[in-house]
């Protein structure tokens, strides 16, 4: 298992709001799944965004988990980075 830090950019605020429900119950599940360690949006920046970090198997199994987020597919993601991440420090059950 390896973690991954994903990071998106979001566009409209309304398109945000109308796929917010969904997209928090979908994280929630990853979340319970163990998959999912830790995510919540920038409160600064010059574009709204979020960071989410993941323990997986694969990059390629974090990408298709965030290709399903009704974040993603509503629209409302208009950019996604995913960099396999080495935490040095911290409490994440490494």
């Amino acid at each position: 298992m390896a973690f991954y830090a994903a990071t998106y950019v979001y566009g409209d605020a309304e398109v945000q709001a109308e796929h917010r429900p969904a997209h928090r119950e979908y994280l929630g599940a990853k979340y319970e799944e163990g998959v999912l360690v830790a995510s919540g949006p920038f409160v600064t920046g010059d574009a709204p965004g979020a960071l989410l970090i993941f323990k997986a198997d694969s990059q390629q199994e974090v990408a298709d988990i965030l290709a399903q987020d009704p974040m993603t597919l509503g629209g409302a993601v208009l950019e996604t980075t995913l960099r396999e991440w080495n935490p040095v420090f911290g409490n994440l059950g490494a």
